[in-house]
């Protein structure tokens, strides 16, 4: 692994992976290569592959705070937005396509992904689906350690929060989340193991190399990370939002949470005691249920809704929210606890279109450049 890059203020970043639709039919279109060609020097810097010829990833950073994030962010969408129609595509954020079959998709032109796909062959070449990958900024390879335990008990209620994928193949899965049920059958994408130190980090990633299960860290997939060339710790368990305020409202909880552990890290706050072995349970639940799933509370042994243990997590971070300058979203971040995930948006508006799955596309294609809280 290379050396661990120092970030002394939690600095933000995201990428999101968007897919590509066909404007009238809202079909999967293939064309990346054809986009990339219309963007500027700077977006094409920031974009890049995906394991399909449809999806396009835009990496949006370093900013330190979720304003200047989210502003990049809309603004990126609506760049990507105005150059795919050049080439008689539209940007859709959602973290599935809901009718579209990987079966009739290209791989992109990129050997990494056929690399991949020769390793994984129908696990990989199904992963029709689409995320929210988040960076905060750490000091140190002991501290994202410490961090990425500290926030075990919390990240599949925050995916719980992000659940935007209910259809799949044209199917209502019975799943919030089938994204995360599609990611979930690849190895190393569930929690990390628990390392003691840095150096136990190393060693166990060195052993991977041996073994040839993986070929650099980037194949290490959890669902949270360290970077060490960032010098972030990265959260990559979440659906991608279609609404930019929704993923502020989610980059807000990271920041703070991060920032609120590397505090505890400081004074030497031990990460404290909780039963490990609800957390399996709890993710499926998150991915079963979204914000409507029940958890095994890991901190008590008590049964209890996601949105009420959602609700102890921002009590306890909400003081660094203040100092990082992103109360808007925070607050934000509550009232999404009391609505409905996007999940839910999704079906129920499906129900409302009489099952168009084509006519719900184009709606999220719509929604993926709006700005507007009222439309949330």
């Amino acid at each position: 692994m290379k050396p661990f890059t120092r970030n002394d203020k939690p600095t933000l970043g995201v990428e999101e992976e968007f897919h590509l639709i066909d404007p009238r039919t809202a079909d999967l279109k293939c064309g990346i290569e054809q986009l990339i060609a219309q963007l500027d020097d700077d977006l094409q810097e920031s974009t890049c592959y995906e394991l399909f010829q449809c999806v396009i990833e835009n990496r949006v950073g370093v900013f330190e705070t979720v304003d200047d994030l989210v502003a990049s962010s809309l603004d990126g969408r609506r760049k990507l937005t105005e150059a795919a129609g050049r080439v008689d595509m539209r940007l859709a954020a959602g973290a599935s396509h809901p009718f579209g079959q990987w079966r009739e998709l290209p791989i992109a032109a990129d050997q990494h992904y056929r690399d991949v796909v020769a390793a994984y062959g129908y696990v990989a070449k199904r992963l029709l689906s689409f995320g929210l990958h988040v960076h905060v900024g750490v000091r140190s390879g002991p501290e994202a350690i410490y961090v990425m335990d500290r926030m075990r008990p919390w990240i599949y209620a925050l995916m719980a929060m992000s659940t935007n994928s209910p259809f799949y193949e044209g199917m209502r899965t019975g799943l919030h989340s089938t994204r995360l049920h599609l990611f979930g059958s690849m190895p190393r994408t569930h929690l990390p193991p628990r390392f003691e130190t840095w150096a136990d980090l190393e060693s166990h990633y060195a052993l991977l190399t041996a073994s040839g299960d993986v070929t650099r860290p980037g194949e290490l997939w959890w669902n949270i990370r360290p970077q060490p060339p960032l010098g972030t710790v990265e959260l990559r368990v979440l659906d991608l939002p279609t609404d930019v305020h929704r993923l502020g409202a989610m980059v807000a909880i990271f920041q703070a949470a991060v920032a609120t552990f590397q505090e505890a890290f400081e004074t030497g706050e031990p990460v404290g005691v909780f039963r490990e072995e609800y957390l399996g349970q709890n993710c499926w639940r998150a991915m079963r249920d979204g914000l409507d799933a029940v958890f095994a509370d890991p901190f008590t042994g008590r049964i209890v809704g996601v949105r009420e243990y959602l609700g102890g997590l921002l009590d306890d971070i909400e003081p660094a929210s203040e100092k990082l300058s992103s109360q808007r979203y925070f607050q934000f971040a509550r009232r999404m606890l009391e609505l409905p995930c996007e999940s839910t948006w999704q079906l129920q508006r499906a129900d409302e279109l009489g099952g168009d799955l084509r006519a719900l596309e184009l709606e999220i294609a719509d929604r993926t450049v709006r700005d507007d809280l009222s439309a949330v």
